[in-house]
Order: structure tokens, then C-alpha cells, then sequence
């Protein structure tokens, strides 16, 4: 995931944060924009937030054509919640039982030397 914070220029980072164009590149190749971002000089940011609201503007109207509102992405959004934190506690879920077998068998094995370490001084003597 790229890191943004090297543009010093707020809305600007939100921008390139939002940005479609830009997400749909590799986090490397991210990250490498991101960089020259944060080197352009006053002239070359203003450039690159008009370039980004372009952008945004663009979005917005081709969602508008298609008919998403706000309030149907909003749903998607929650929805995508949902699911994730159900894939989140099935995931916590299955560790733990992961772990509690693990622990489980390794106490069996534990007695298991326990009780053969005791046989065999049964036998010895």
C-alpha cells in the first residue's frame, strides 16, 4: 500500500488518494507517482489538482448517467463491511480452533511421554 504523506499539500494528497486513475496501477508504481508528486513545484501541483478534479468531475457524471447515487454506493460500501467482518470473525474463528487443536495434541503427546517414561521405570525395576 503507497504512502502518501510525502505530498505536503493536503488536498492534493486526498486527490491522488481518490484518484482511479492512479489506484489502478501496482502500489509500486504508485508509490513512484506518489514521489513525483510530492517534487512538483506550486505550478506543477495546481496543474496536477486540476488534472484530479477533472477526474473526479468525470466520475461523478458517469456514475450520475448510469443512475448511482450516493445513497446506492454508500450501501455497497456497507454491505462490503459486512461481509469483510464476517470474513474477519470466520478467519479469528478458525485460528483459534487452529490453535486450541495444536494445543490439545500437544498435551496428548506430552502425556503420552509422561506415561511411557513411567512404564518404562515400572519395567526397570
Amino acid at each position: 500500500m503507497a504512502y502518501y504523506y510525502p505530498i505536503q499539500n493536503e488536498y492534493l494528497r486526498n486527490l491522488v488518494m481518490l484518484s482511479e486513475s492512479i489506484h489502478s496501477m501496482t502500489d509500486r508504481e504508485v508509490q513512484s507517482m506518489v514521489e513525483q508528486i510530492a517534487t512538483l513545484d506550486e505550478e506543477g501541483q495546481k496543474a496536477m489538482i486540476t488534472t484530479l478534479e477533472d477526474e473526479q468531475r468525470q466520475i461523478a457524471a458517469e456514475k450520475a448517467k448510469r443512475g448511482i447515487t450516493p445513497a446506492m454506493e454508500m450501501r455497497a460500501i456497507e454491505e462490503n463491511t459486512a461481509k469483510l467482518h464476517l470474513i474477519k470473525h470466520d478467519f479469528e474463528t478458525t485460528v483459534r480452533k487452529e490453535n486450541e487443536r495444536t494445543q490439545i495434541l500437544e498435551s496428548e503427546k506430552a502425556a503420552d511421554n509422561i506415561l511411557r517414561e513411567l512404564d518404562d521405570n515400572s519395567n526397570q525395576k
